[in-house]
């Protein structure tokens, strides 16, 4: 992926200051971005040829390129100096101290003034507005304008050397100038400086959003949202946020401002509304000027040929005339065809915003998204009804129905669709086409018209899509009519296999916590064969007691009925113990349930119960908030607690220590989440074990898989939660998970 970043101090500062951003999405994203400085017309020449995947430009060449190529912004750089963060940037304007006329920008006219180029934001643009609020026109009132280009430190150099009066240079500039040891500012004189809270740099001007970093138009969405997200948790004290001399990004600003100063300037995107005074016309076209008068002059000769020729042409009057009339209703044709044409357009286009909106809509469901986009087919193809199948078993079954007024169906247009739907059953190629289907009336066929096509998933047809009138209307249906059609059935096979896919990825996700169940049984299955074994062992120790009484006479029926009890007691506990184990590794598709998060931890203590004693584990419940309820899957949060104490039991059981305690803290966080973290007195992890602890198949342990914590978050992530290691205020490892309360 290749950055082209604009290098307004030169190629080897540019490459300085953002290779570590290279470097650090490559690490994240896992494709390979590399680091291209340009010029502003550099710039503007690559993104015109396709060669920029994403752009790093200044404000003003970034609204350029938005306007020109459909560029757009995924982030707003955030810019630190002396430990201070801000969004914004200015221009200074400035001259030599010693400079015996300049003190404010109204002093400036009359003298030379250097800056990047008329195209450069920060190097000339902001400057420029200011100086027109002072009353100079720096083309007209300065003495000259030389444009020096980049890097800014020439513009620097050229004022103190004294070749130019004053220059501008983007804010920032002088100080890293001045750090580097390459000028001294008290040489340097600031024109109308001016103060903004929060702001560190030296400016003379407004202050506008700072640079973005944006997308090219072909770029896929999918790899824009990865590396706008991976910019915005850049960490402000990371080697790409220092080389950037930057605390990191956020989200895009609003660039309205920028805007505001080219209306006012009557450039870029604005440039036509500027009036050209006769000085500048003659500046800018007077080679054609030159060229026009000449070919008045040639004109003026033609135009003696041309009456010589008038005596012809009289002669010719007479036919025109007669073809007058001819020629009069040919144009009043065009003239109708044309705003046909226009009206059919005003018409696709109201549809296709109308498609967009309904697909794009992220509070409807896919139900309401499908009566919308039928709804819309049936009012644009001028269609009563609509109805949408899918193929089952070699047959079409209809899924949708909808109705052009948002009435319902009556028997006879049920009926209709119904055998429109056999007809495509028993023409399988007109649902296996890719290309939409005109049905005439016909023999076996409705009477009516209808439009209809398959619609695809991968390269299977999966069902059909179609839009059926009761109407003999023979309209015939343009190619725009048909694309749009198309469209509707491409979004349909995209959400199909969409949906197909989050099946398989839920289905997946449901075997491996299914193993990983099965795999921690293995784990604790010889602590619960012991903890079966002692209720198992007095059922048997009760019923011989029992059989002894019965067969000893003179028995007491108070010692027979208090052994029995007892032989019930233990028959439940041990029938308790299977059924939590039952339930335990129970596969079964993520079923959401309200329970107490309290009788999830019991369980999952009780189900550990035997190993906990085994090496004298203490546990400690702390629940510090009132008892709640979440939704949830029970035995998928479940087993995330047993995951965790599984992790705890094995620390302490390497463990020196002569404590062995966990603790598991319950509470509710003041935003909306139930917090509960789970602690014990083993040893921290080291750092290289934390950098991959929620990795598939990475482990400590003696045993296992190494899928436990990988699991345990992909079903915290599932239920809208967040899972973290830490060390606590009390020095001890701690593993906390997040679960929102509605």
């Amino acid at each position: 992926m290749t950055i082209g970043v604009l290098a307004f101090r030169g190629e080897a500062d540019a490459l300085e200051r953002w290779l570590p951003t290279a470097h650090y999405l490559s690490d994240r994203i896992g494709y390979r971005f590399r680091i291209l400085p340009l010029t502003l017309e550099g710039m503007a020449r690559e993104v015109a040829a396709g060669k920029l995947d994403f752009i790093l430009t200044n404000t003003g060449n970034y609204v350029m390129l938005e306007h020109a190529h459909g560029i757009s912004r995924l982030a707003t750089l955030k810019a630190r100096h002396l430990g201070a963060e801000f969004t914004q940037f200015g221009a200074v304007v400035f001259t030599r101290s010693d400079h015996p006329d300049l003190f404010a920008l109204g002093d400036v006219a009359g003298h030379a003034m250097a800056a990047v180029s008329r195209e450069a934001f920060g190097g000339f643009q902001m400057a420029w507005r200011e100086l027109l609020d002072a009353g100079i026109d720096p083309f007209a009132d300065l003495a000259r304008v030389e444009f020096r280009g980049f890097p800014q430190d020439a513009i620097v150099h050229a004022v103190l050397a004294g070749e130019v009066d004053f220059g501008t240079v983007r804010s920032g500039t002088l100080e890293r100038m001045a750090a580097a040891g390459l000028v001294d500012l008290e040489r340097i004189r600031i024109l109308d400086a001016r103060a903004h809270d929060g702001f560190p740099f030296l400016h003379s001007t407004r202050l506008y959003p700072e640079w973005p970093f944006a997308k090219a138009r072909a770029t896929p969405e999918r790899l824009a949202q990865r590396v706008a997200i991976a910019l915005l948790e850049l960490e402000a004290d990371s080697e790409a946020a220092r080389s950037a001399y930057a605390a990191g990004w956020t989200i895009p600003l609003d660039y309205g401002p920028v805007h505001e100063l080219f209306r006012e300037l009557q450039i870029g995107p604005y440039a036509h509304l500027g009036r050209p005074s006769l000085a500048s016309v003659w500046r800018e076209y007077k080679h054609w000027i030159l060229f026009s008068l000449a070919m008045v002059l040639v004109l003026l000769g033609l135009l003696i040929a041309i009456a010589r020729a008038n005596r012809r042409i009289s002669q010719s009057e007479a036919l025109l005339a007669r073809h007058k009339e001819t020629l009069e209703a040919r144009v009043a044709e065009r003239t109708a065809e044309l705003a046909e044409v226009n009206e059919s357009l005003r018409h696709s286009e109201a549809a296709l915003r109308a498609i967009h909106d309904i697909t794009t809509d992220s509070e409807a469901g896919f139900g309401a998204k499908i009566d919308g986009l039928l709804r819309e087919g049936c009012r644009f193809f001028g269609m009563e009804h609509a109805a949408l199948g899918v193929a089952r078993d070699g047959a079409i079954e209809i899924t949708h129905r909808a109705h052009r007024d948002r009435g319902d169906f009556d028997a006879a247009v049920d009926a209709a669709v119904l055998r429109l739907a056999r007809l495509f059953e028993r023409h399988p190629e007109l649902r296996q086409t890719a290309n939409p289907v005109r049905l005439a009336d016909g023999e076996d066929r409705p009477t009516g018209r209808a439009l209809g096509t398959a619609y695809r998933r991968g390269d299977d047809a999966t069902g059909f899509i179609l839009f059926y009138d009761e109407g003999a209307d023979p309209r015939e249906f343009s190619d725009v009519d048909i694309d749009i059609l198309q469209l509707m059935a491409q979004w349909l096979g995209g959400e199909s296999e969409r949906k197909a896919i989050n099946r398989r990825a839920q289905e997946h996700e449901s075997q491996l916590a299914h193993v990983s169940r099965v795999n921690t049984m293995g784990e604790i299955a010889a602590g619960i064969a012991h903890e079966l074994n002692q209720p198992l062992t007095a059922i048997l120790n009760y019923s011989n007691g029992c059989l002894r009484l019965l067969r000893r006479e003179g028995r007491d029926r108070g010692e027979l009925h208090d052994a029995i009890t007892r032989l019930g007691a233990d028959a439940r506990r041990a029938a308790g113990i299977i059924r939590r184990l039952r339930e335990f590794i129970r596969r079964e598709n993520l079923k959401h349930e309200r329970f107490f998060v309290r009788d999830c931890i019991d369980s999952a203590v009780e189900l550990l119960r035997p190993r906990l004693d085994q090496y004298a584990i203490d546990v400690d419940i702390n629940y510090a908030t009132e008892v709640v309820r979440i939704d949830a899957d029970r035995i998928q949060i479940e087993q995330v607690i047993v995951n965790l104490l599984l992790n705890a039991i094995e620390a302490l059981r390497d463990g020196n220590g002569t404590s062995r305690r966990i603790a598991i803290d319950v509470r509710e966080q003041g935003t909306g989440a139930l917090c509960v973290a789970i602690s014990d007195t083993g040893d921290a992890l080291g750092d290289d074990v934390v950098a991959h602890l929620f990795d598939p198949f990475f482990t400590t342990k003696r045993e296992g898989m190494g899928m436990g914590l990988s699991i345990s978050r992909s079903i915290i992530e599932s239920h809208g939660g967040t899972i973290e290691y830490f060390v606590n205020d009390a020095q001890l490892p701690t593993f906390r998970f997040n679960l929102p309360l509605s």
